[in-house]
């Protein structure tokens, strides 16, 4: 999956926005809404250390989980830590210019079944069920759908059922996690 020049742009200047005010960010994308760009800003909350004593949210950081105390799991990213995102980063990308012509800001959180924008975010998903598609077939197929068996810096493992296919990360056209209810049957 390669990035365009603008994608690579604006992923230098959000990420280090987005880290002063506590989350990470996960991924950009692109689409188009009329005449206008919509910038899709994807964020997450960093892994949290093992506490047992809440942690105070100073002015300007972004409250992940509504001050509850942290116990050593990721909290989620909350509607008012987006908004907090969305509202910085629109006077970032405005004072560093780094979107040409009018622009639609998003900031989300990945979600459930979170697409994965480099092969790094992959690792702390391995044994769960992922969606891949293709830019050119591979072994007549484009699209992969089974449980991700390895990852590494440039290249992913799909086990289809026993079948497992290597792709080449710059292959890839998109994936995605694909959310496993429990207890629902296939």
């Amino acid at each position: 999956m390669t990035k365009t020049p603008l994608a690579e742009r604006l992923t230098g200047i959000i990420g280090p926005a987005v880290s002063t005010l506590g989350v990470e960010l996960w991924g950009v994308e692109f689409a188009s809404a009329g005449s206008r760009m919509v910038v899709r800003v994807y964020i997450d909350a960093p892994a949290v250390a093992e506490s047992t004593e809440s942690t105070r949210v100073g002015e300007g950081e972004a409250e992940l989980d509504g001050g509850a105390q942290r116990t050593g799991v990721i909290p989620g990213v909350t509607i008012a830590a987006c908004a907090q995102v969305s509202r910085h980063l629109g006077a970032v990308l405005e004072a560093e210019d780094a979107v040409p012509g009018a622009y639609v800001l998003e900031v989300s959180s990945p979600g459930l079944e979170r697409r994965f924008f480099s092969p790094g975010q992959l690792e702390a998903y391995l044994g769960r069920t992922v969606d891949v598609r293709l830019h050119q077939p591979q072994d007549s197929r484009r699209h992969l759908r089974g449980i991700l068996a390895e990852a590494g810096p440039d290249f992913l493992v799909v086990d289809e059922v026993g079948v497992r296919t290597r792709v080449a990360w710059e292959h890839v056209k998109t994936a995605h996690l694909v959310h496993e209810f429990p207890g629902a049957s296939a």
